[in-house]
């Protein structure tokens, strides 16, 4: 039986109109804190904000980039501590970026992909995508940036080059020059 080496990911933007979401194929070994730069990315946005990734199923549960040592809400585990498959084989994910704004995104694994699949394929790229990146901070939409495909996969390529540096995405010109 061929061995599992990435999944393909349905990243989707929850209560926005018109919808935004985006397909990435990612390692099966991603962590959660490396996934989180990735929906940066992906999404636009500038990796300034505080982000959690939750289950469902599980809401005394976290998956943090920052653990609050006082939370009485859920258990927080160091996103650099946990892996994605495990929990996506199961069920979806929310991941929640920037708490004021509270943009809340729903992950789901529509497949998983063994090496002679991805054999000709750059992981991590997004095979898909609908709708453009929202503005950030409640920032006027007009600085908003269009959505790429081609240079969000030129920015994942350098991503999958930078070794554990790939979690500071704001600090290795992943992520363009901004007007605001």
């Amino acid at each position: 039986m061929p061995e599992n080496a990435a999944m393909e990911i349905l990243i989707r933007l929850k209560n926005v109109a018109p919808a935004v979401s985006r397909k990435l194929i990612v390692p099966v070994t991603i962590r959660y804190d490396q996934l989180h730069v990735l929906i940066q990315l992906a999404f636009g946005w500038t990796n300034s904000h505080l982000y959690k990734f939750e289950l469902p199923q599980q809401p005394d549960l976290e998956y943090v980039g920052y653990v609050d040592d006082m939370s009485l809400v859920a258990e927080q585990i160091p996103a650099d501590q946990a892996y994605l498959f495990p929990d996506l084989q199961q069920t979806k994910l929310i991941y929640t970026y920037d708490f004021g704004e509270s943009w809340e995104h729903e992950i789901i694994l529509k497949r998983m992909l063994t090496f002679d699949e991805i054999k000709h394929v750059q992981v991590p790229s997004c095979t898909w995508s609908r709708g453009a990146n929202c503005a950030e901070d409640g920032q006027d939409p007009k600085y908003a940036l269009p959505f790429n495909r081609q240079d969000l996969n030129s920015r994942l390529k350098l991503w999958s080059r930078a070794g554990e540096q790939l979690i500071r995405a704001d600090d290795m010109g992943l992520n363009p020059e901004s007007d605001y």
